[in-house]
């Protein structure tokens, strides 16, 4: 018996110091500690030390999921001591720690992230990714090396990591919304007049680099006639243009003169899959939905915009991530009263 509560002693103790080595032994009977014990003993560890982070990082390669991410939590607060230990955990098998290891290394005083932002951006998992960006985001300055990984980013085929890498390199924001979709605005709505857009004389062009809209290539002074001719209404592929990626269309619209009307709007019947639109050189908004997008219409106010009596330009930003792309169906400029 009193072999019995001496060893029951010796590993509270050991716990509570965080250098017991049957921390990491296996839930089990007969005063082997419970798997609540173990995790309360790493956490004790988190009064930092070099046997604390030695056995935090003993840890990180536990088969509870439980104990790793305890272990990976608490060292993420032990500061630039435990930037080796976090560097181990960024190649854990288990997602969580992976992530939660990113996020502690990336925010230590004086650590270069951008090195293990590279790593992360091509993780496997979805949750490592959407770090590794909102990382980049924060990265002050903004260096050729963090925009080039975030770029890398912006292809990414998940709508989380694709859309704040977009959001953090994208000049143009905000749109009004369309008079039919304002929930506040309860008159009856009646379209007057539709003016469809031309299918022929397109103008357009590829932009693998996706960096047309830093050439000015939405600007109605733009000089787009060395660019291909296309028919809207059909994805580019049927054209010839075998690719996934981002692509442009400009077109001059003649328009009459100015109705009476209460808005005006640009209706989309569907660009696969998503787009962003200029007219006279503002930007008038998006459609970004990610890949689902590809069939949903869609609305832009351009009441403010629009030049009646007058030429107007109009530019559409394109991208597809899979299979088809393109304007391919039909536009229409809609006269609402």
């Amino acid at each position: 018996m009193r072999v019995l509560v001496r060893s029951v002693v010796v590993v509270a103790a050991g716990a509570a110091l965080c250098t017991c080595a049957t921390v990491a032994a296996p839930d089990g009977a007969g005063g082997v500690p419970s798997l609540t014990q173990r995790r309360a003993a790493l956490i004790e560890c988190a009064g930092g030390g070099p046997e604390a982070i030695a056995r935090l990082t003993e840890a990180l390669d536990d088969e509870n999921l439980v104990l790793r991410r305890t272990a990976v939590r608490v060292l993420g607060g032990l500061g630039p001591e435990a930037k080796a230990a976090l560097e181990r955990a960024l190649a854990n098998d288990d997602v969580v720690v992976r992530r939660a290891a990113l996020w502690a290394i990336c925010g230590q005083p004086g650590v270069d992230a951008a090195p293990y932002l590279a790593t992360a951006i091509e993780d496997d998992e979805e949750l490592v990714r959407q770090v590794a960006v909102a990382q980049l985001v924060r990265l002050t300055p903004r260096t050729d090396q963090v925009i080039a990984l975030l770029r890398i980013a912006e292809q990414d085929t998940a709508d989380s990591v694709r859309k704040m890498a977009s959001a953090a390199l994208w000049p143009f924001h905000g749109q009004r919304i369309p008079l039919r979709e304002r929930k506040d605005y309860d008159h009856d709505i009646t379209v007057v007049d539709t003016i469809p857009l031309p299918k022929e004389g397109w103008r357009f062009r590829l932009d693998p680099d996706r960096n047309g809209h830093l050439k000015d290539w939405f600007a109605p002074g733009f000089d787009d006639g060395e660019w291909d001719l296309i028919d809207i209404e059909q994805a580019w592929q049927k054209a010839g243009h075998d690719y996934v990626g981002v692509a442009w269309y400009r077109r001059w619209i003649e328009l009459p003169e100015k109705p009476a009307h209460t808005a005006v709007e640009l209706h989309f019947k569907g660009v696969d899959e998503c787009a962003w639109v200029w007219v006279n050189g503002v930007y008038v908004g998006e459609h970004d939905v990610g890949p689902g997008g590809w069939d949903v219409p869609f609305l832009l106010n351009v009441t403010e915009e629009l030049k009646w009596g007058e030429k107007n330009q109009i530019t559409v930003r394109a991208m597809n991530t899979q299979f088809a792309g393109g304007i391919w169906r039909p536009v229409a400029i809609e006269v609402l009263q």
